[in-house]
């Protein structure tokens, strides 16, 4: 379009017409703005008086934290497999877990039980009486193998020798206590058959690989212990000792974190664990790596596991490591924060 402008010496005022109609015809609809939107267009100062109904895309901020909603209590934490040595007391400090301090509202102390479970079955008599005498210790109204006012959290193997210890009557929780079981391979793990089936004097890269998680040939007599249920590396004596301690664990376990996806968080050893989930030829898919889903559920109905760091019985994409805390968690995967649902859970 061409426009023609001509400049004039003298001002000329525009009269309004008279016949011209008084409203024009709307070329636009009108739209609604925020309190900041005006602000922009505008200039004019926030009304600081007016409210807004969002709705939130995630119900909390990467600054948000959870306040302990029971009752303060010591905690203790029971480690899984691959220690080679006992330590007489619990630690205030363990490499085996992350960093919970700010993330434990609950908690009014934090001590790790540290003994060998390489050289040991978890149904060993010794094993499971040392878990209570470790339990035991951090409460001082734990009396008569009775665990009193104590919150116990356990991983991997460390969920079978205490379950194992209930079920042999070697100690007790009381109501007043609170046991969290993490990624337990209550039915056994798939990796234990696949390292005793492998370790017939060959070394292979795969094998290699397994062995970063799980110890290298021969298989610890902790790692033998571990067979699937039912399968040919166990026996039906163990087969029993697992059912025992499934309906110990059932009983008497408050929450339960599981894995169904060994994808896991960033960190050195994801790599490790998409190795295991690929190669150990697990019964299912639905597995942390090294523990399948249905195993570390124990019988507990899949309808109770949710994938949000709020459910109580945790349905997560962590690999079996990621479930010791050391790698803290997702930004926004909530099937992927195990300090978050640990920091709210109770």
């Amino acid at each position: 379009m061409d426009i023609a402008v001509e400049y004039l010496d003298n001002r000329v005022d525009i009269i309004e017409p008279l016949d011209a109609p008084r409203e024009c015809a709307a070329a636009a609809s009108s739209s609604s703005v925020t309190a900041i939107g005006k602000t922009l267009l505008t200039g004019e100062s926030v009304d600081t008086n007016s409210t807004r109904k969002l709705e939130a895309e995630i119900d909390f901020s990467l600054y948000d934290s959870c306040s302990c909603k029971s009752k303060p209590r010591p905690c203790v934490f029971v480690h899984g497999l691959g220690i080679k040595r006992d330590m007489p007391r619990n630690r205030d400090r363990f490499y085996y877990w992350g960093d919970l301090d700010g993330h434990a509202p609950c908690c009014t102390s934090m001590t790790y039980a540290y003994l060998n479970t390489s050289g040991n079955p978890w149904t060993s008599d010794t094993l499971q009486e040392k878990v209570c005498n470790r339990v035991m210790a951090v409460s001082h109204t734990s009396t008569n193998s009775v665990i009193a006012d104590t919150i116990v959290v356990t991983h991997s193997m460390g969920n079978l020798m205490l379950a194992g210890a209930i079920a042999n009557k070697k100690c007790s929780l009381d109501s007043s206590s609170t046991w969290v079981g993490l990624a337990g391979p209550m039915r056994g793990s798939m990796c234990s058959d696949f390292i005793q089936d492998s370790c017939a004097g060959r070394t292979t890269a795969v094998l290699e690989t397994v062995a970063e998680a799980t110890g290298k040939c021969p298989p610890t007599t902790g790692l033998k212990s571990l067979p699937i249920q039912g399968g040919p590396h166990s026996s039906a004596e163990l087969d029993a000792a697992y059912t025992a301690a499934q309906e110990a664990y059932r009983d008497n376990v408050y929450a339960v974190m599981c894995g169904e996806n060994y994808t896991g968080l960033v960190s050195l050893y994801q790599s490790i664990f998409w190795m295991l989930g690929k190669t150990v030829p697990h019964k299912s898919k639905r597995n942390d790596g090294m523990v399948e889903f249905t195993s570390c559920a124990a019988g507990i109905p899949e309808s109770k596991f949710g994938n949000s760091y709020r459910d109580r019985f945790y349905r997560t994409k962590l690999n079996h490591f990621d479930m010791e805390f050391v790698s803290g968690d997702a930004l926004i995967d909530e099937a992927k924060m195990p300090v978050k649902w640990f920091e709210c859970l109770l």
